[in-house]
């Protein structure tokens, strides 16, 4: 029996850039430019800086990742919460 899709994750799926971002978010601490950067260059994305900043913050709102160091204006450092990593293990394991 198949687990009901919950309406943040019919959220991430309807975006494609959203998902793929979504789908390789580090599982340890990471800076938002360093993350764009790995991941414009080994897929076909080409995300600015600015849409990263828009999908992370997001993603924050929805639980899935958390800023670390929120004081910080212009180093943020985000963790993938456990909602989070439920929720992509779900997408990876249900072939979404």
């Amino acid at each position: 029996m198949s687990m009901p899709i919950d309406k943040d994750t019919i959220w991430l799926l309807r975006g494609s850039q959203r998902k793929d971002v979504f789908l390789n978010l580090p599982d340890n601490e990471f800076m938002p430019n360093r993350f764009r950067k790995e991941l414009n260059q080994k897929s076909d994305l080409n995300i600015s800086l600015r849409e990263m900043s828009r999908h992370l913050r997001d993603f924050e709102k929805r639980g899935f990742v958390k800023c670390v160091n929120s004081e910080d204006p212009y180093n943020k450092i985000y963790k993938i919460t456990d909602r989070g990593l439920k929720t992509k293990e779900k997408i990876i394991n249900s072939k979404l």
